[in-house]
């Protein structure tokens, strides 16, 4: 039997409506409707525990909070505005008021609505004007306790507000509004953000104050930073004396400076540098390359001449690794007959110093000394008479070949030094008993004036021998071992004296 055309009806509305029954039950238990209309005020909806739908002046109180915060969390947030809401949402409907705000708290199937209305304001006005007061109270302390002066102008130029570190600086100009004149009037077309350094006179001070002072424009005016920068400042002004200082050092030095830094370009050089050869400014000041410094040197012929090129870019190499360990020091003998003494010396922050120091002249000074000295053993080599020389210690320090012979002594080869007692008992060895030795050896080591003397000496074998003393510079005394002529019919033999024990 086939059912009626009404009859099919009714039984499809009748499932539509269960269905929708079905759902709108399913809605109700799962969660509240957050999509009912809101009373007027500010809302929150609880699932359980959870606020799972507010106004946005609430959500921006909770910026740190879960996408479902807590009753516990959000009446945390709440607290500062609301004291009065209870720790735990109670289970029948509840209502208060705080500060001229009534909250209401209603249960539902799901969880809790909760209700915030001022009968004085617009709905969301007065909640935005309350965080604003409390966000107010929380900054105005730090504003006006900060260490640094912070201050507003409105927009006619008129002084607005200011904190208590620039009240402390306002008081010696003449008041806040004095001083914030001054202050703008120090400061030229200020920037939406600028900042500018300005110095501050202070009456009984030897020294001036400054301020680093931050302007930015605001709608209703403007703002003012400032930092004391007093310190800096002055720190500035010794590292200039201090830099102004070495500068006049280096110019006055006679030691070439180059100082690289640490990515091997020349930093800073004196003038001696320039006189070491034709090296010019321009170049110099257009901060070369290490290598480059050393090629044009080179080129100059201020270092040797290098063999091979590759070798002495290796070398060169070699030679920044030895002056950054401190380590690197030569003597460059030029062609030209100049001699520099070159050292690499590491400093702070991986910059290298090479030192030029032209000893051309000590060069020749030792040299023309050792040619002196070459020139006086040469003529006392060619005495007969042997010849030693001992200073105030009582050390030999001279000797010519003529006593080499006689004594058998060589202090050129000798590992430890030859003294005025050794010496007198090898002497003594030789010559028959004389009294004059510890007379001798006092007369070395004499700090007094003293004169020339001689005796006169019996070898083992029968020669006769006249040593002669004579005080000389600095201390030193010269002895000579003069032998007497022979007679025409004295054999010949061996000259030197032979030493028998005593």
């Amino acid at each position: 039997m086939e059912s009626s055309p009404s009859l099919s009806v009714l039984i499809g509305f009748a499932s539509a409506v269960t269905v929708a029954v079905a759902l709108w039950y399913v809605a109700r238990r799962s969660g509240p409707d957050i999509h009912e209309p809101k009373q007027d005020g500010v809302s929150l909806v609880f699932d359980d525990d959870r606020l799972v739908d507010a106004d946005d002046a609430v959500w921006a109180l909770l910026p740190d909070a879960a996408p479902s915060p807590s009753w516990k969390e959000v009446r945390t947030a709440l607290r500062p505005y609301f004291a009065a809401l209870p720790e735990a949402l109670p289970g029948v409907p509840s209502n208060g008021t705080d500060n001229g705000v009534t909250f209401s708290i209603q249960p539902t199937p799901a969880g809790h609505r909760i209700g915030f209305s001022s009968s004085d304001d617009a709905r969301i006005d007065w909640f935005e004007a309350k965080t604003q007061s409390v966000a107010l109270a929380r900054t105005q302390p730090a504003l006006m306790h900060a260490p640094n002066p912070i201050w507003s102008l409105a927009a006619d130029g008129q002084f607005a507000w200011g904190n208590d570190a620039f009240a402390a600086y306002a008081t010696a100009h003449g008041g806040p509004a004095a001083f914030a004149t001054h202050i703008t009037g120090l400061l030229s077309q200020p920037d939406h953000l600028r900042s500018k350094r300005v110095e501050l006179e202070v009456d009984g001070q030897s020294q001036n104050r400054w301020l680093e002072v931050i302007t930015r424009e605001i709608d209703t005016g403007t703002l003012f930073f400032a930092t004391s920068v007093d310190a800096v400042v002055r720190a500035e002004e010794a590292q200039r004396n201090f830099v102004q200082t070495l500068s006049k050092t280096f110019a006055n030095l006679t030691t070439g400076l180059a100082i690289f830094d640490r990515d091997r370009r020349l930093a800073l050089f004196n003038p001696a540098l320039l006189d070491l050869g034709d090296v010019s400014v321009d170049f110099l000041s257009s901060r070369p390359t290490l290598f480059d410094f050393f090629d044009k040197l080179r080129e100059k012929q201020i270092m040797p001449e290098p063999k091979n090129y590759d070798d002495w870019r290796e070398r060169m190499a070699k030679l920044v690794a030895a002056a950054s360990d401190d380590r690197f020091r030569e003597t460059w003998n030029l062609a030209g007959g100049q001699t520099l003494d070159v050292t690499g010396r590491p400093y702070p922050d991986g910059a290298i110093a090479f030192l030029f120091n032209d000893i051309t002249a000590e060069v020749s000074l030792t040299r023309g000394f050792r040619t002196e000295l070459e020139t006086m053993q040469s003529a006392l080599d060619v005495m007969e008479d042997a010849v030693a020389v001992f200073n105030q210690r009582g050390i030999l320090t001279l000797c010519n070949d003529a006593y080499t012979r006689m004594w058998q002594v060589d202090p050129d080869t000798s590992i430890t030094d030859a003294t005025i007692l050794e010496a007198t008992q090898d002497w003594k060895s030789a010559f028959h008993p004389s009294p004059v030795w510890p007379e001798l050896r006092d007369f070395v080591t004499s700090d007094t004036e003293r004169a020339s003397w001689d005796t006169e000496l019996r070898s083992r074998d029968g020669r006769e021998v006249i040593c002669r003393i004579d005080p000389i510079c600095y201390g030193s005394t010269l002895i000579r071992f003069c032998q007497r002529a022979r007679p025409p019919d004295a054999s010949t033999g061996d000259d030197g004296l032979q030493i028998v024990s005593a």
